[in-house]
């Protein structure tokens, strides 16, 4: 059998299923009457939308999302962390998706009874309260009205009586009739968690756009639709504006609390800083440090100075004494010429030698003017020698004082780092409590704002209203689903019968799914060969199924043979009852018939004969005959698998039919 190519011909898609139009239009009719069956029968739902605006404020808070949410950076900062950041009104989806907003609603319209007869009445109707806290698999409770008024409650073998208005005991828990309930009711009980689920199942909660959120509910009554939307929007606004009520006042008195908390720690801390400051000195740790270090060097500088003038001048006072040099020489010290006695003992002493020189031009040295002159000069030339001691004597007193100010510099910067460390620590200290007790005080400022704002902008839009119309089924949409699923599926039936079905329609199908020549026979019609390089010299003419014509066909090749001038002859194997064109009725003749004509047509019953299998020879073509046009796809399968196992060749198939006088197949 050769495998169907995997491309489609939409021409041959569609002369399948036009072949097959019984089957689409069973299929069209099947999904008509099952849309029918749904309208008359089926269960009603009725939908109710309710929505509301949500306006969620921005909660204050010193962490860098929050900065980054109040500020232009949110939606940049939720889009470099992939959309992790999930928005206000996202949470509130889920909040109105939580069991704890389900199980509310759910016990305020008594969800956990389903009326199941009279239908279409909602719960609230036939039950004011239900009470049923335990887990149980869901039960039916028949009600009937009695004569004196009450009701008889039967559930699991056990019935009670109850007036309307008043509560019952079940088995599972406690009803409180309507006093409005119908004469005779069934209802469905389910336990919470189930009656939770269910619920949770009919609930559609969605975001409708912008900050709307949007609650659609499906029910069996127009009631209960309606309500439980409303119901939905009712709990989660109270649950809203009392729960985030609370969370912010608790964060404010909390905020309160570590604000006196942190202003008695920052009164320690200064208190700390400033007895320190008093008991150091050390006010500007840097400022004293720098002024200190200064102060330390110019007393070392002056220390070094005073050294070296101190022991220059001792060494003149030694020369002095020894009588190496004079003492006006002790006048050329730069600190004793920068003395003002010093120079006026310099300017006597110049002037008295200037006298004494006038007069030894005069007078000779022994003479009493210059003696006298000569004994002034040595009076003033001897108290040089104590200024210069008592000098000596300054030098050293202020170089000692200068080295115990350096000494008292130097012990004070021995001791500085760990007073400085101990400044650096408590102002530190001092200020973070600074820090903290501003930001707490900003928060605090937030949360007062976040207590007034009571969670946001947060109210009802819309108000499910009990629809007039069912949202299930439409006539228009249930007819249209029906028909167009019924003619989608008999469409694909008829195609994968014409590919995989029992029987083959049509000249095509056969070529398609087998790859041979297909042709269409009439009696009285010729019937035409292509031209072979190597011409069969015996035709075996096989029946494909029971009632196949093999003589008529074989008849045919015999008149076209001869019409082209060929000498040929008919043997017939299958006793059809038409006469054969030619001698013989037996097998043994067609070797002999093969050698005295161009052509022999040998007519036989199916493949599986012993007259067929007799006459099969691989230089023997064997042509198929149909007598219908529904040819049976195994059977033709089985009879070319066979002739292709056995090297034949199968020449054709021919639709023997006198209903149609076309001839169809190629040449």
């Amino acid at each position: 059998m050769t495998e169907a190519p995997d491309t489609v011909d939409l021409a041959l898609a569609l002369r399948d299923i036009t072949r097959r139009w019984r089957i689409v239009a069973a299929a069209i009719a099947t999904g008509g009457l099952l849309s029918a069956g749904v309208l008359a029968v089926g269960p009603r739902r009725f939908q109710a939308d309710a929505s509301a605006i949500v306006r969620n404020l921005p909660e204050g808070g010193g962490s860098m999302l929050a900065k980054l949410a109040d500020g232009g950076g949110g939606s940049a900062a939720s889009a470099l962390l992939g959309g992790g950041i999930s928005s206000p009104l996202e949470t509130d989806v889920q909040i109105l998706q939580s069991r704890a907003v389900i199980g509310s609603v759910v016990d305020s319209l008594g969800l956990q009874v389903e009326v199941r007869r009279p239908r279409g009445l909602a719960a609230l109707s036939v039950v004011r309260a239900v009470t049923m806290p335990g887990g149980f698999r869901h039960r039916d409770v028949e009600g009937e009205r009695q004569s004196d008024g009450r009701y008889r409650l039967s559930e699991g073998g056990v019935s009670v009586f109850a007036a309307p208005g008043m509560s019952v005991r079940l088995p599972v828990g406690t009803l409180r009739l309507s006093p409005d309930a119908p004469a005779t009711f069934r209802l469905r009980v389910y336990d919470r968690e189930e009656a939770i689920a269910r619920t949770a199942k009919a609930v559609a909660i969605s975001k409708a756009g912008g900050e709307v959120l949007r609650v659609s509910f499906r029910a069996t009554d127009s009631l209960t639709a309606a309500r439980v939307p409303n119901a939905f929007l009712l709990t989660y606004l109270s649950r809203k504006r009392t729960s985030d009520r609370g969370v912010n006042a608790h964060r404010a008195e909390f905020l309160q609390q570590q604000i006196d908390s942190t202003a008695d720690q920052l009164a320690q801390a200064e208190n700390l800083l400033r007895s320190f400051q008093e008991r150091s000195g050390v006010i500007d740790a840097p400022a004293i440090g720098k002024l200190a270090l200064e102060q330390a060097a110019d007393l070392r500088k002056g220390a070094a100075t005073l050294e070296v003038e101190q022991g220059a001048l001792d060494q003149l006072l030694a020369q002095v004494a020894a009588g190496a040099i004079a003492p006006r020489q002790l006048a050329a010290y730069p600190s004793l010429l920068r003395s003002a006695g010093v120079n006026e003992l310099l300017a006597q002493l110049s002037q008295l030698e200037t006298e004494r020189a006038k007069l030894l031009e005069r007078r000779l040295e022994s003479d009493d003017a210059v003696v006298a002159l000569d004994r002034s000069i040595s009076q003033l030339e001897g108290q040089l020698v104590p200024l210069a001691s008592s000098y000596a004597t300054s030098l050293r007193r202020q170089r000692a004082d200068v080295n115990r100010q350096l000494a008292g510099v130097v012990g004070g910067l021995g001791a500085f780092p760990a007073e400085a460390q101990s400044s650096f620590r408590l102002t530190r200290e001092v200020l973070r409590l600074s820090a903290v007790l501003t930001a707490l005080q900003t928060q605090l400022v937030q949360a007062r704002v976040a207590v007034i704002s009571e969670g946001g902008d947060v109210r009802a839009l819309d108000i499910a209203q009990p629809p007039l119309e069912v949202s299930f089924p439409r006539p228009a949409s249930t007819l249209a689903v029906g028909l167009g699923g019924g003619l989608i599926v008999g469409i694909i039936l008829a195609l994968l019968m014409g590919s995989h079905g029992r029987y083959l329609l049509g000249d095509d199908a056969i070529q398609r799914a087998f790859d041979i020549p297909v042709l269409r026979f009439s009696p009285g019609q010729p019937l035409v060969f292509s031209r072979q390089e190597a011409r069969p010299s015996v035709v075996l003419v096989v029946a494909l199924d029971e009632g196949a014509r093999t003589m008529a066909v074989a008849n045919g090749i015999f008149d076209t043979a001869l019409a082209r001038g060929m000498s040929a002859t008919v043997v017939d194997f299958g006793n059809e009852g038409d006469a054969p064109r030619g001698p013989g009725h037996n097998a043994d003749l067609v070797r002999r018939l093969e050698g005295e004509h161009d052509l022999v047509i040998v007519s036989t019953p199916r493949l599986a004969s012993a007259a067929t299998v007799a006459v099969l020879r691989e230089d023997r073509p064997v042509l198929l005959v149909a007598c219908a046009e529904r040819v049976g796809r195994a059977e033709l399968g089985g009879a070319v698998s066979m002739l292709n196992q056995l090297g034949i060749t199968c020449a054709g198939v021919v639709i023997n039919t006198s209903t149609r006088l076309e001839l169809t197949a190629s040449p």
